[in-house]
């Protein structure tokens, strides 16, 4: 087992679980310690059950970024839909569902066909909107000057662990097997060694820096959207 296989595969996932879990904890505290405005900003729902519909539409659909800027929401929820194909199709690199394949008909060759069309297509499509929305802070002059180098990072490291992961599905075969037991080990604390691959313990790595960046970064917009249009639509 090499160094590289111990920190990244034995050691960092467990200290990425501490970093993430606290950071989100110290957030949430900083969250409901901070002043709420009773000002109304908007037209307030006028029931809970409208308010959190409207945070929803919010969420999943962009609807100021649409009502906004066309081309700049639909480059934005591409990029955020595909990303989300991404990581709940990761589900599989962790654990298989035999049960809902058997239930939906489907066999183990119709799963692997399914996984990587609809894998591969998102992956493209995120490097694709990723490539675009890096090229747009470049490029256009009232984006460049509103944005900070956090900005640039979060999309280079979305690139970069994007990248990997691209070449980890279009390159040589990667056996899936491997990985659930090694993730197996990892949920049982019985931590075995990450597999060989390069291009997996890269991957991995820069997944793990994502997740303990999460928590301290613009990466936590999405849960914090929640806090803020709450206190937004609140009559």
């Amino acid at each position: 087992m090499s160094a590289a296989q111990v920190f990244i595969g034995v050691i960092l996932p467990y200290v990425t679980v501490v970093v993430f879990v606290v950071g989100i904890v110290y957030r949430i505290k900083k969250w409901n310690k901070a002043p709420a405005g009773k000002m109304t900003l908007f037209s307030a729902p006028a029931t809970p059950s409208e308010k959190w519909k409207q945070i929803l539409k919010e969420v999943l659909v962009f609807k100021q970024l649409f009502d906004g800027n066309k081309s700049l929401w639909a480059g934005t929820w591409i990029f955020h839909a595909a990303l989300l194909l991404i990581i709940v199709g990761h589900s599989r690199v962790v654990t298989d569902f035999p049960l809902l394949w058997a239930a939906l008909g489907m066999s183990n060759a119709n799963v692997d066909t399914m996984s990587n069309v609809v894998g591969g297509a998102a992956g493209v499509i995120v490097l694709a909107m990723g490539i675009y929305l890096l090229v747009r802070r470049l490029l256009v002059t009232r984006v460049a000057e509103i944005s900070d180098t956090e900005d640039y990072v979060c999309l280079g490291l979305i690139l970069a662990i994007v990248i990997s992961g691209d070449i980890l599905r279009f390159g040589p075969h990667f056996d899936l097997n491997v990985s659930r037991e090694y993730f197996a080990g990892l949920l049982t604390f019985q931590g075995g060694p990450a597999p060989s691959n390069p291009w997996f313990l890269i991957h991995f790595f820069l997944g793990q820096i994502l997740i303990m960046y999460v928590p301290f970064s613009k990466f936590l917009h999405i849960p914090g959207i929640f806090y803020s249009k709450s206190l937004i639509y609140q009559r």
